[in-house]
């Protein structure tokens, strides 16, 4: 069960405390805390949020000791427990609280090792949501996906990992827009993606594969088409950088004993057309010429932080560099 989940499931305590580096994370299990919890007919009265910075100590043990009003739970939001100054005072609560009430308090910058973690802890459910990295964020985007019903390829949500970067805000929103134009159909294709995928989706995997397979008429063309899309410049590094990692670690898979067939079945390209396009790319690079683009694409970075040649210019000469490789 993921700590969501878990986050979700907890309605049986009457104080529950959650700290995270990732205020999305607190927010979502907040939400998800409250529809379990109190019906959207009863919020007016049966839901209150305050912020630690604000909330005073009547108002609190107030709402907290009020049984229910044509409901059966009450709901009570703490966000920024650690800015509540007179949070010592709410122990007395803790020890004895209404079994009718239920007291959510949330932090993004509290710690389990301070005194105030240790001592609400002590009389709450306590615990620390871990935002995702690496793998895990792979599977964070494909869960969110099948929580709305759809299926999306391990290759597809690293995208759009590295369009939206991680924060996990911005990253949930263009999930959402996918869902939304994907329609009734369960698969997410690459196409779908094209809604958060700055030039559309098809023209820049046709940059990448271009680069892949070495063909430079067809490389230059989708560069084109991209710049011609008012495509961030950043992005188009960072995407093929992204490609040459795929590739580098298809190398190293290769290398290991596996066939590029089964090299890109392990980084997830199940199907047909992406297991042979990628065991075909995997197949005639070297981990000697994938390192050197890299190395290319990283000064090719620095030279557009400093400005001092035109975009056009810069991105021409980056591609024809990648294609003598």
């Amino acid at each position: 069960m993921s700590q969501r989940a878990r986050a979700g499931k907890r309605t049986d305590r009457s104080a529950i405390l959650m700290i995270s580096s990732e205020p999305f994370l607190l927010i979502e299990a907040e939400r998800d805390l409250r529809d379990r919890v109190i019906p959207p007919g009863e919020r007016d009265l049966n839901f209150m949020t305050l912020y630690g910075w604000d909330a005073g100590l009547p108002e609190i043990l107030e709402f907290l000791q009020t049984l229910p009003f044509l409901g059966n739970r009450r709901l009570l939001v703490i966000r920024e427990i650690h800015k509540f100054e007179k949070w010592k005072d709410l122990m007395h609560y803790l020890k004895d609280p209404n079994p009718s009430s239920i007291l959510l308090m949330t932090s993004s910058e509290l710690k389990r090792s301070s005194t105030q973690f240790k001592t609400l802890s002590s009389h709450a459910d306590a615990s620390e949501l871990r935002r995702p990295y690496g793998r895990d964020m792979v599977k964070w985007v494909s869960d969110r996906f099948g929580r709305s019903g759809k299926t999306i390829e391990p290759q597809l949500s690293d995208i759009l990992i590295q369009i939206a970067g991680e924060d996990l805000g911005i990253l949930a929103t263009e999930i959402d827009k996918v869902v939304l134009s994907s329609g009734d159909r369960e698969r997410i294709t690459q196409e779908d993606l094209s809604v958060s995928v700055p030039g559309g989706v098809e023209v820049i995997f046709n940059l990448l594969d271009a680069l892949g397979d070495q063909n430079g008429s067809a490389a230059m063309s989708s560069l084109k088409a991209l710049l011609m899309g008012d495509s961030p410049p950043e992005y188009l590094i960072h995407m093929m950088a992204w490609h040459y990692r795929q590739l580098l670690r298809g190398r190293e898979l290769v290398r290991s004993g596996l066939s590029p067939g089964d090299a890109a079945v392990k980084m997830g390209k199940k199907y047909p057309a992406l297991k042979e396009k990628f065991a075909r790319q995997v197949g005639r690079a070297t981990e000697k010429n994938l390192v050197r683009a890299l190395e290319a694409l990283a000064d090719s970075d620095r030279e557009l932080k400093r400005g001092r040649l035109p975009t056009g210019t810069l991105l021409d000469r980056l591609v024809l560099e990648l294609l003598a490789r």
